[in-house]
């Protein structure tokens, strides 16, 4: 678990970080894990191709102890993608030009979906991160 204000790691039982004296989310409250754009980011709704729309700088990232999501940067509030882990059906991490890309195939209401989220090698540390958080915590593929 991370400090939501400063990112440093705390213990779950912690009710206030260490480095920065900030109140942590109590366990009934989601918590935010890793978070990163909109700048350096790309996202698009299937594996990304020569012939894909990729989406760019407009979104941000967040990984929660519940769901990965994506929130439009140019209207805040409105999630552009809502995975909850128990959702996820495959996970892939993969090099497209640029880009270091997390692909996420998921069940919603009876379909098969896909996301793939993508960083520009500034923000590559975090797709390495949600990856290996969705491997070791969900078993997912």
């Amino acid at each position: 678990m991370f400090c939501s204000n400063c990112g440093k790691p705390t213990n779950i039982a912690d009710q206030f970080c260490s480095a920065c004296g900030a109140r942590l989310a109590s366990a009934l409250e989601e918590r935010t894990l890793d978070a990163f754009g909109p700048m350096g980011t790309g996202v698009c709704f299937k594996r990304p191709s020569f012939f894909t729309v990729i989406q760019k700088n407009d979104t941000r990232i967040s990984a929660t102890d519940r769901r990965i999501c994506g929130e439009s940067s140019f209207r805040p509030g409105t999630l552009r993608f809502n995975v909850p882990y128990s959702e996820v059906v495959s996970v892939d991490v993969f090099g497209y030009m640029m880009w270091k890309v997390l692909w996420i195939q998921y069940n919603h209401s009876g379909k098969l979906l896909e996301v793939s989220i993508m960083a520009t090698p500034f923000n590559a540390e975090h797709i390495t991160r949600m990856h290996a958080f969705l491997r070791k915590t969900h078993s997912a593929p």
